[in-house]
């Protein structure tokens, strides 16, 4: 076995820039107690954690994969698409993103007067000064709704108001899956699909394919064997690179944590190649 397939990494993490209560720095202790060589931050629809990242690559000796995970929407449905080695200063990629800032912010606006409509009280006030600076999503109504005693748990929150079909539930974002691959295309970063077993249409899949990704998110904390090998083939198939990682949350998300779901830095020396190619 290389050195390169030894050494472990996570590339799908979250810090309380998103919706993960975990800072930055507590994200590179962790990966260095779990030997990771290499992480990525990969935010909803924001880069506002990388400067911080930057600064503990070097002290914590993980390297770092600047990137984010944007919201898209197909026919209706949310679709994340993973960006990974976006320049983080670009004016461009700045200005995509507080437009995206401003239509989240609406879009929980919108999801709290649904819910007030039907006789569940949210102090719009209270809801954004709890949300701070960090990209609002609806994790951030479920904690709030769960601080007030509304619902027992997240999970009751999201079943019960949240989730798509629920009362509360609005869609709305600012990009088509094809827009999303363009935005980090541009941004100078590669596009990856991620966790493509959550997709309700599997034929969509390869649809999304079509539109340009670079490749697929296989390794996923709950992804079944018989969809890694799938997704594994049609990244074959396809000519396409190959992602995973643990999709941490800080305590947000029980089942899973930073380094659970590892993939080995071939892939990531393989994103790089790539990278290289294109230039």
């Amino acid at each position: 076995m290389s050195e390169s397939a030894r050494q472990l990494c996570d590339l799908h993490i979250h810090s309380n820039f998103s919706d993960s209560d975990a800072d930055i720095e507590s994200i590179f202790k962790q990966a260095k107690e779990k030997n990771l060589h290499c992480i990525a931050i990969t935010d909803h629809d924001t880069v506002s954690g990388i400067p911080l990242a930057r600064d503990c690559t070097g002290r914590y000796g993980v390297q770092l994969i600047e990137g984010l995970e944007l919201s898209a929407q197909h026919q209706g449905l949310e679709i994340h698409v993973l960006g990974y080695f976006v320049d983080s200063d670009s004016l461009y990629l700045k200005k995509q993103l507080d437009s995206v800032r401003d239509i989240r912010r609406q879009r929980m606006l919108d999801m709290a007067k649904a819910l007030n409509a039907i006789g569940v009280e949210v102090d719009i006030k209270e809801l954004l000064e709890a949300i701070g600076m960090a990209m609002p999503t609806r994790l951030h109504l479920g904690l709030y709704l769960l601080g007030k005693g509304k619902v027992a748990t997240l999970w009751e929150a999201f079943k019960k108001y949240l989730a798509p079909g629920r009362p509360a539930y609005v869609a709305g974002f600012k990009y088509s899956v094809k827009d999303a691959i363009e935005v980090i295309k541009k941004s100078g970063g590669l596009s990856f699909l991620a966790h493509p077993h959550m997709i309700s249409n599997q034929a969509w899949v390869k649809e999304f394919i079509d539109f340009g990704l670079d490749g697929l998110e296989i390794n996923y904390s709950n992804m079944s064997p018989v969809k890694k090998i799938l997704y594994t083939q049609m990244a074959s198939e396809h000519n396409l690179l190959k992602s995973g990682g643990s999709d941490a949350h800080g305590s947000y998300k029980e089942f899973t944590q930073v380094g659970k779901v590892t993939v080995p830095y071939e892939w990531v020396q393989a994103m790089k190649g790539r990278l290289e190619r294109k230039k």
